[in-house]
């Protein structure tokens, strides 16, 4: 997405201005999670239909509240469970927040500015509260892509066409 990009970006700015940055510069301070993931969430949850339908001005709200509930307490595969159990065991303890990063939302024209949730996660805990409390900020991202506030944006903007491919920045 978006944020993902500029942070890449950016990252390699610094690096070719000069070489101290690449001294102090993390391999992995952010992790990205990439819009497959957010696909393969839908389509596990039975949610990937109502996307395909919300093509239409009219009816672009028709079951989208059923489908944001539904994305709230929808499951990730095991899999990427355990790679994001991974990637909290790199943080530790460490304070994170878990952001949207969608290439629609930080597109020239458009300003999905306070659309899309970013979620704040202590981190705090045993591995397995911390995983838990993780995929429920996760949950909270993309359901946050059938909100109303978000829908109605997009069909303001003309994008309802377009898939909105949330990835996500975790910071």
């Amino acid at each position: 997405g978006g944020k993902s990009v500029g942070m890449l970006i950016a990252r390699a700015v610094l690096r070719n201005k000069s070489s101290r940055w690449k001294e102090l510069l993390e391999a992995h301070d952010s992790f990205f999670i990439g819009s497959d993931v957010f696909f393969t969430y839908l389509v596990q949850n039975e949610c990937w239909g109502v996307r395909r339908k919300q093509r239409l001005k009219a009816t672009v709200l028709d079951e989208a509240e059923e489908t944001r509930v539904k994305m709230l307490q929808g499951a990730f595969p095991k899999y990427i469970q355990d790679q994001f159990g991974e990637m909290l065991n790199y943080f530790g303890q460490t304070p994170i927040i878990v952001r949207s990063s969608s290439l629609m939302e930080d597109n020239y024209g458009n300003s999905f500015s306070g659309k899309y949730e970013s979620v704040f996660c202590a981190n705090q805990g045993s591995p397995q509260a911390r995983l838990e409390s993780f995929l429920n900020a996760v949950r909270r991202v993309y359901a946050s892509t059938m909100s109303k506030e978000a829908l109605m944006y997009r069909a303001q903007k003309g994008l309802l066409d377009q898939d909105e491919q949330m990835a996500i920045l975790v910071q």
